[in-house]
């Protein structure tokens, strides 16, 4: 028998033995990624478009574009590649995917399916599943073995390597699952709780004699795990369930593993050696939601196990079993409160920082590292006063790095709170002490700071140059989730610049890179970022894709602000999408968590409001919640969002007969400008002068206005715009028969009539006038299937004409 082989860089990929193998060694994939390979590979000789991805991989088409992501991002990693090179699978934009690395394809036998690898890589690859001899298993040098084994109960540490060495396991399935489904007790056996988990054997990157760390790591994590009070399936029975399943479909299937054992996470892991050490990455997926990972690095393999499964305790909110934490080393305790940190269990970095002898003998540098958890938390009064504190500390002012990098948390807690002058100073007195020499990690931090403190006084190129000085000294200080940052405030700045569609290309990628880095905090504010893009972009699909990959993280978020964001976010969505009821469900529950005083947060939530009572008719109800909202709005920052909440505040107070209270809010002896602009907010600026005076009776001004409107909507290229000035403006100019004008002016956004209702309703407004009786009838179809619970206008649902021709009937009648 023969089989194909696909060869690529160092990898041989097997379709049917459905294995991935890096230099020999067998790289784990679930099945959904193996079948994403499998099929980009075979159709590598041209682009392959979602849909049909989503077939192949899902076997079904209402997969999110999420889900898809995700399916991604694993290949990506299996095979060295990620969303920035994308030097393997190359993505489309707007379309789909592409395998663009060189592939060879050959055919071999069966009966050698692993000669090409070198000796020692095949015996590291052995999986679970395979017949291992006892002496093969021991033959190997065992001074690595001796340090592991003596860290290991010798009763666990033996049965794991004959679990190993029987070909026939002594276990029924029925048995492993009554264990794995018991409470959990003294002997490992797992409980079906919430902390319950189950190990796999680690992934082994290593020499021939390292194989036994796939075992030897596996139980030791397990047993940190166990003893922190997780259920825990021993490792013999989990390496008992993998040999009783074929083709390890167990480790590799979710789903499989999870009805096994009943374990709610899957901790999978892999060790490398390298010429300092040994690192150790673990994660820890959950049921639903994203993989909490971690990684430690150490000179001995049992070091950085322990190390690693102790990270992996902080991000999971749990606390490191005792046994010597007294005297794990102050670099160790605070790598643990960050992995803490960044998985939103702020409750678990607060007890490892104040559990630390070390940083209690230092009150400024615990204050210091107390006072961050409490800007992660909302807790921003707080957090300034610890840190103003310590910066009144001399040992503070003794110590340059650490006095810039109080300066930085402190710019952080007044940025958050929209004190963007402030802030500033703070980033630039950190900047002051760093440069030329300084630290260039905090350099890096500080740089970032400032920028953000100029965008909102549109000081962008400044910005910008703070940008690129600060990924180029992260990048020399190695921190990989620092360069994300940089390209996720990229974003941001594009997406207030008001350049959605450039905003996109920053955020989609910086997104994975948070999540593969287990950054919960900074992967939500990169999510609402690009549910704002998206929305602009009326990728209404998409931006509820996104709203759904936050949504179904809210359990893990601890930040009360943040979690008020996501519900915005759903809002935002929600009513975009004509579901008003669910709008206003989600808009009562943020009102009930908005506590923190967040001015910027609070503008949010009453503008959403005034936009969703707006949408619904209740004009008294969006006059009120405008007018709140704009009480709240920051002195500067968010000037496109301001302009739109005055339009609607002055479209609720016209509807209303308010005449008085709607002039002042803009200057009505302003004249047009000549030319377009593509500053922020100038078009919902242009409309509200157009409504104004065309309800003043000032034709010729709000004609001008609206041509301005146009231009300057078109120039910045921004849909969202785009049909803000069809809708305000198509409706006079049919109400005046200029039908040629109208005909161009909604013929801009035919193309978003499938997939925007309000862009459909123009559609279907043009119709109706022209009485194009098939166009109309399309049009209304278009329209009620976008409607959601909104109204199409009673008299555009009947033709102007009396009766419809044969054909229209007929239609009528087969609906």
């Amino acid at each position: 028998m023969s089989r194909v082989v696909y060869l690529f860089d160092e990898f041989r990929f097997l379709p049917a033995t459905r294995e991935l193998l890096r230099a020999g060694v067998r790289v784990e994939l679930p099945r959904r990624t193996f079948e994403c390979l499998e099929h980009l590979i075979a159709q590598r000789d041209r682009a392959v478009d979602r849909d049909e991805l989503v077939e192949a991989v899902f076997g079904r088409s209402n997969v999110s574009d999420a889900q898809l992501g995700q399916v991604i991002l694993r290949a990506r990693r299996a095979v060295d590649d990620d969303g920035n090179t994308q030097r393997v699978i190359r993505t489309i934009a707007g379309y789909g995917y592409r395998w663009v690395a060189d592939v060879r394809s050959v055919i071999e036998s069966e009966a050698q399916p692993l000669a090409e690898a070198d000796e020692s890589a095949v015996v590291a690859s052995v999986p679970a599943d395979s017949a291992v001899s006892a002496s093969a298993a021991t033959d190997a040098p065992t001074t690595a073995m001796q340090t592991l084994a003596a860290s290991l109960p010798r009763r666990r540490w033996t049965s794991v390597i004959a679990a190993v060495a029987l070909a026939s396991v002594a276990l029924s399935i029925a048995l492993i699952v009554r264990r794995a489904h018991a409470p959990a007790s003294t002997d490992g056996t797992a409980s079906t709780s919430a902390a319950s988990a189950v190990v796999l054997p680690i992934q082994v990157d290593a020499l021939r004699d390292d194989a036994w760390i796939r075992l030897g790591a596996m139980d030791l994590i397990a047993d940190r795990l166990r003893q922190a009070g997780f259920g825990v399936p021993t490792s013999e029975n989990v390496l008992a369930l993998l040999q009783t399943t074929p083709n390890a479909s167990a480790e590799s299937d979710p789903t499989t593993l999870r009805s096994a054992t009943g374990a709610r996470l899957i901790v999978r892991g892999k060790v490398t050696r390298r010429a300092s050490g040994w690192q150790v990455e673990l994660a820890a997926q959950p049921e639903q939601g994203i993989a909490v990972p971690v990684r430690f690095a150490a000179s001995d393999a049992v070091q950085a196990t322990r190390g690693a499964a102790d990270l992996l305790l902080a991000a999971l909110g749990r606390t490191a079993p005792s046994d010597g934490e007294h005297d794990i080393s102050l670099d160790q305790t605070l790598q643990r409160a960050r992995a803490a940190m960044l998985a939103n269990e702020l409750d678990t970095a607060r007890a490892i920082l104040t559990a630390s002898p070390q940083l209690a003998a230092s009150s400024g540098e615990l204050g210091y590292r107390l006072a961050q958890v409490d800007l992660r938390a909302g807790q921003l009064d707080r957090s300034e006063s610890s840190l103003t504190a310590v910066l009144g500390l001399a040992q503070t002012r003794h110590d340059v790095r650490f006095h810039a990098q109080v300066l930085n948390a402190r710019g952080a807690t007044r940025m958050q709170r929209g004190a963007f002058t402030e802030s500033g100073r703070d980033f630039d007195a950190a900047i002051a002490l760093l440069q030329p020499d300084g630290d260039a990690l905090e350099l890096g931090q500080a740089l970032i700071g400032r920028a953000n403190s100029r965008i909102p006084e549109h000081r962008f190129d400044e910005a910008l140059a703070d940008f690129a000085s600060a990924r180029t000294h992260l990048e020399s200080a190695g921190d990989a989730l620092g360069v994300t940052r940089v390209d996720a405030n990229l974003g941001m700045l594009e997406l207030y610049r008001g350049r959605p569609a450039a905003a996109l290309g920053y955020l989609s990628g910086a997104a994975d890179r948070f999540q593969s880095f287990g950054a919960l905090h900074e992967l939500l504010i990169n999510l609402s970022g690009m549910v704002d893009a998206q929305m602009s972009m009326l990728q209404r699909d998409a931006a509820w894709a996104s709203v759904e990959r936050a949504w179904a993280l809210r359990e893990r978020i601890t930040d009360p602000d943040q979690r008020v964001d996501v519900l915005l976010n759903r809002a935002q969505v929600l009513t975009g999408n004509g579901r008003y009821a669910e709008a206003a469900a989600a808009l009562t529950q943020a009102q009930s968590g908005a506590t923190s005083g967040n001015r910027v947060l609070l503008a949010r939530l009453r503008a959403l409001g005034a936009d969703l009572a707006w949408r619904q008719g209740n004009w008294s109800a969006a006059a009120k919640a405008s007018k709140a909202a704009l009480a709240e709005w920051p002195s500067s920052g968010a000037d496109a969002e301001r302009s739109s909440v005055v339009l609607l505040r002055q479209r609720s107070l016209l509807e209303l007969g308010d005449d008085a209270a709607a002039q002042p809010l803009l200057d009505r002896t302003r004249e047009a400008p000549e030319r377009a602009t593509d500053e922020p907010g100038a078009v919902a600026d242009a409309i509200a002068m157009a409504e104004w005076l065309q309800h003043a009776g000032d034709t010729a001004r709000a004609r001008r206005w609206f041509r301005f409107a146009m231009t300057s909507a078109d120039r910045r290229g921004v849909p969202a715009e785009i049909v803000a000035v069809a809708e305000a403006f198509a409706p006079i100019l049919l109400a005046a028969d200029e039908h040629e004008q109208a005909v161009a002016v909604i013929g801009r956004v035919a193309p978003w009539a499938s997939r925007d209702f309000d862009c459909a309703l123009l559609q279907l407004r043009l119709f109706h006038q022209l009485d194009s009786r098939e166009a109309w009838f399309n049009a209304l179809q278009q329209a009620q299937s976008l409607a959601g619970e909104r109204v199409i206008p009673t008299e555009l649902a009947t033709p102007r004409s009396i009766g419809l021709d044969r054909s229209l009937r007929l239609s009528e009648e087969a609906h």
